[in-house]
């Protein structure tokens, strides 16, 4: 329940962000645009309710105690950072939208795609890219608003002047959407196509609208925009072209939601294979208390190979860093080392468990919660690359536990 409620307040975040900084991203560019402040207004005040909602969804999932571990948890996070940057931007552009200084509200709004996601978890290059992205599909969708409005309240000339202009911009606009699109694609796919992949399915459908609205805005460029000062249906085909863009507009944020909330890069949902070069069998980690910076993972490892292999490294998008360390015990005081690699024997199995070698989570953007299912890449000297899912269990289970929690 908790996470069907996320993805529709991601749902209702992303469609806020493209209602209140989308009108005020196009008026920076286009000049002689209708304003639309009580749209902005609205939206900038959704805006600042869903990510005050999010807090709130988080902090449910944290247990529900407002205490300062808690509250520390949320906001000195990257996912706290951007709840505030999206609420102090929504209720920026609601309280700005009749002035000039709408624009640096737009901007924070922007920003927090930049500091937690699946993109900005794969570095710098990528957190840039999704910003740019966001911000041409933004100005985008802010156009199309102003040219709605403008068909109601402007003339053939002013109307057809305002069109041109816009579809002059966005063959730019759309030149970096697309750029932006396809590298950050890229990235995130690790430059392979992988058909069995939910979350690589669910960027191939969002090609797909993405596609679709170049179709349309080519038929508005070619051919409506032209025809405004002289036909008179061609202001209401106009409309219904714009309507067409806004339901796939509807599309794409729907998919969006549901492939942050529900899909990872590293997906891995087929499970353990035991033919497999390399096993992964139950991958788990303990939930954490609401103040914590690092997070444990344990699993097992089976080498089904002929030949020795070697564990080099560890990678996943919930943290700066993951590595692999071993508890030792010094007297009475259990101490941590660091492995730099794990030998596996062909045809052995190494267990990762409490007390023993483990994997440690550093620069984690927001502990684990009960139910979270965290990617995991695993480097190995011979077997390349292997994915894997990491259940995170409530604190005090193991994997194989069985609790009858009843229904309602």
């Amino acid at each position: 329940m908790l996470e069907a409620t996320a993805a529709v307040l991601k749902g209702l975040g992303y469609a806020a962000t493209l209602i209140a900084a989308g009108p005020v991203l196009a008026a920076a560019t286009l000049r002689n645009v209708p304003s639309a402040p009580n749209l902005v207004w609205s939206a900038g005040v959704a805006l600042a309710m869903t990510a005050a909602s999010a807090a709130w969804l988080f902090l449910l999932r944290l247990g529900g105690q407002a205490d300062v571990v808690s509250m520390e948890a949320i906001f000195l996070s990257p996912l706290g950072v951007a709840l505030s940057l999206q609420f102090a931007g929504g209720l920026w552009l609601a309280a700005l939208v009749r002035g000039k200084l709408a624009l640096p509200g737009a901007i924070m709004v922007v920003a927090a795609f930049g500091i937690v996601g699946h993109a900005p978890s794969n570095g710098s290059l990528a957190a840039a890219l999704v910003m740019l992205h966001v911000v041409c599909v933004t100005w985008w969708f802010g156009g199309l608003c102003v040219l709605l409005l403008a068909s109601h309240r402007r003339g053939a000339t002013e109307l057809g002047e305002l069109a041109a202009r816009f579809s002059r911009q966005a063959i730019v606009v759309v030149a970096l959407l697309v750029a932006a699109a396809l590298t950050l694609s890229a990235i995130l796919a690790n430059f392979r196509f992988d058909p069995a992949s939910d979350y690589q399915r669910g960027l191939l459908v969002k090609s797909a609208l993405l596609l679709g609205l170049l179709a349309l805005a080519s038929v508005n460029k070619l051919s409506l925009t032209p025809r405004l000062a002289v036909q008179a249906d061609a202001r209401s085909w106009l409309r219904r072209a714009i309507a067409l863009e806004m339901v796939l507009f509807a599309a794409l944020i729907g998919t969006t939601s549901w492939l942050t909330t529900y899909q990872s890069p590293h997906d891995h949902r087929a499970g353990p294979n035991a033919a497999a070069p390399i096993a992964i069998v139950d991958a788990w980690a303990p939930a954490m208390l609401g103040g914590a910076r690092t997070g444990a993972a344990y699993m097992v490892i089976t080498n089904n190979q002929i030949a020795d292999d070697t564990l080099r490294s560890v990678s996943s998008p919930w943290a700066e860093q993951v590595t692999l360390h071993t508890s030792i015990s010094d007297g009475l005081i259990a101490r941590m080392r660091n492995l730099p690699n794990l030998p596996i024997a062909a045809g052995a199995s190494v267990t990762l468990a409490p007390g023993s070698r483990h994997l440690m989570f550093s620069g984690l953007y927001a502990p684990f919660v009960a139910g979270d299912v965290i990617p995991l890449t695993l480097t190995f000297e011979k077997a390349g690359d292997v994915q894997a899912a990491i259940m995170v269990l409530p604190l005090g289970e193991r994997p194989g536990d069985t609790h009858d929690h009843g229904e309602m």
